[in-house]
């Protein structure tokens, strides 16, 4: 058994009006605040109308003016981006838009591994020794960059900044800085991703410019940024997910149809898992490695034979680095073996760092521990005087309210509740680590236990077409849109079956009839577990060969455990 307990949430009161018979299904719906046709519909079926109007982000009636300012004077302008896939995406967004509308605009990305993440003036100066550039937007970056803001002014350089991490209490002086989380922006959504900031500003652009740009092929680019991300899919992130996937059944981007056709998955509307499993981690391995520009570059493409090339290259990078971090995993995981033996048990917070860990595959490490162990997670390289890192939550615990008591330590400290970076002192790892110990003892062992939240119990019999059909208009799972989790009592397996390395195909039968399961990977501890009588905890996936549905499992405890 992989959760500690399985809680099976008791049924909401139902008064909701709401096109759906099936109990268990509007229990879902339900709790996820679906009451009524209108929010069914906005939740079943969104619209472009659901967007919210751009104009009310606070700074974009600034941001608007410069930039068509920027326009009409013919000043050259440099979009300032992030290296991961939602700088990518707002990068790629961003340019096609300024470009169409007639800027002379061009782009930096600064490089993980030499420059780090953040608006640098020492990556900018790239390009201005180049061009007289009087204008730079940055995308999915700049909150917290007070002092480049200053620097970028006195150079005679406007700066709008575009972002979506928290504001730090003091604000840059840019010409203008777009994001929802900022203090007296009444925007009503609050949690878009940097891309979809980006979005809105580009869709505030089109609107006064007066150009033809389809919105829907935005949408396109926006749902891969969103979704890579891991931004909540709720509200207006749903919206812009569920477009953008139905949207990329017809992509005409030479580029981005190459990379859909070499993960055989063009010509049909994807499902968010098809993004954060096989898209995301491609486009995000050129930024990890080397530079981000590969990636931009395939969306720049303009004939097959460069993109496919591109395609390759990225899908090597993305080789190379399943690689580095399974290295840098496995040195981290013998840190977490010593420090067990000496204390007994798992610290509440994992402090991880290695002398010349891969910078790139921090966040992926951390966030892979802190899943396999339920504890907030920090990684980090150690490069002579400083150390760099990455920090992964749980969602029990907010990392940012946390790492932000001890903030005196860090160089530099940002992010959002459950995924931070930082970086520190070499001399200060110690401190670091004591004072969070010292903190995180003090917190309810509660937050700590790995409860599994089941939303119904099922049967087999119960998994039927209609179940599958009315279950898909959930979709897009995600953070903040969890795939339901359920519960089928008494399950005898009748026989296993291996179609892949670690991956199990499980004939099943309960009281009510039979079904298929599936045992994935990231599950395959339970497998000598199947051998009995079981209660499964399971998410329920269409099958495509049978027309009906098939379970996966998740965690499975023998039966006398009800």
């Amino acid at each position: 058994m992989i959760h500690d307990l399985w809680s099976v949430l008791p049924p909401p009161p139902d008064t909701a009006h709401i096109p759906v018979t099936n109990p268990t299904l509007r229990a879902l719906l339900i709790r996820r605040g679906i009451v009524d046709d209108d929010s069914f519909r906005r939740f079943t079926a969104p619209a472009l109308g659901d967007l919210h109007d751009p104009s009310s982000i606070h700074g974009m009636d600034h941001a608007c003016e410069r930039i068509t300012r920027a326009i009409r004077d013919k000043e050259a302008i440099v979009i300032y981006g992030d290296y991961d896939v939602d700088g990518v995406t707002s990068i790629v967004m961003l340019r096609t838009v300024l470009r169409t509308l007639g800027a002379d605009v061009d782009f930096v990305v600064p490089h993980r591994l030499v420059d780090g993440y953040g608006l640098k003036m020492e990556v900018l100066d790239r390009v201005l020794h180049e061009r007289n550039v009087r204008l730079v937007i940055t995308v999915d970056c700049g909150i917290t960059s007070v002092e480049p803001v200053q620097r970028a002014i006195e150079r005679g350089i406007d700066v709008i900044i575009t972002d979506h991490h928290l504001p730090p209490g003091v604000l840059p002086e840019a010409a203008a800085v777009l994001n929802p989380k900022q203090p007296g922006c009444e925007y009503p959504f609050k949690e878009l991703a940097g891309v979809g900031v980006a979005f809105k500003l580009c869709c505030e652009l089109i609107k006064r410019g007066g150009k033809k740009i389809s919105i829907e092929s935005l949408l396109k680019i926006a749902a891969i940024g969103t979704i890579a991300d891991v931004a909540p899919l709720v509200g207006e992130n749903r919206t812009i997910a569920s477009l953008g996937l139905h949207a990329l059944a017809d992509v005409r981007n030479p580029g981005l149809r190459a990379l859909l056709k070499r993960l055989g998955l063009n010509g049909r509307a994807l499902r968010a898992v098809d993004v954060g499993f096989k898209i995301g981690p491609r486009i995000n391995a050129a930024g990890r490695l080397a530079s981000a520009n590969t990636a931009i570059d395939l969306f720049a493409a303009t004939d097959e034979d460069a993109a496919w090339q591109l395609c390759a290259e990225l899908d090597r990078m993305n080789s190379e680095r399943q690689a580095i971090e399974l290295q840098v995993r496995e040195c981290a995981e013998q840190q977490i073996a010593r420090d067990r033996e000496v204390a007994n048990d798992v610290e509440r917070i994992l402090v991880l760092a290695g002398e010349g860990w891969h910078r790139g595959v921090l966040g992926l490490t951390a966030g892979r521990i802190a899943q396999r162990y339920h504890r907030p997670t920090l990684a980090m390289t150690i490069e002579g005087d400083l150390c760099i890192g990455s920090g992964r939550s749980i969602p029990t615990i907010n990392l940012h309210e946390e790492l932000s008591n001890v903030d005196d330590l860090f160089l530099h400290f940002g992010g959002h509740e459950f995924a931070c970076g930082f970086s520190l002192a070499t001399s200060n790892l110690s401190a670091l680590r004591e004072r969070l110990h010292a903190r995180f003892e003090l917190l309810d062992e509660s937050l700590f236990r790995r409860e599994a939240r089941v939303d119904a119990v099922l049967t087999l019999a119960g998994i039927d077409h209609n179940f599958i059909a009315a279950h898909e208009l959930l979709q897009p799972f995600g953070a903040g849109n969890p795939q339901p989790l359920f519960m089928i009592r008494d399950v005898t397996i009748t026989g296993t079956r291996m179609f892949a390395e670690d991956c199990s195909e499980l004939s099943l039968e309960d009281a009510t009839g039979r079904g298929v399961g599936v045992l994935w990977p990231s599950a395959k501890e339970l497998a000598p577990q199947l051998v009995r009588a079981v209660d499964l905890l399971v998410r329920v996936e269409p099958d495509k060969w049978n027309g009906g549905g098939r379970v996966e499992v998740v965690d499975v405890r023998a039966v006398e455990g009800i």
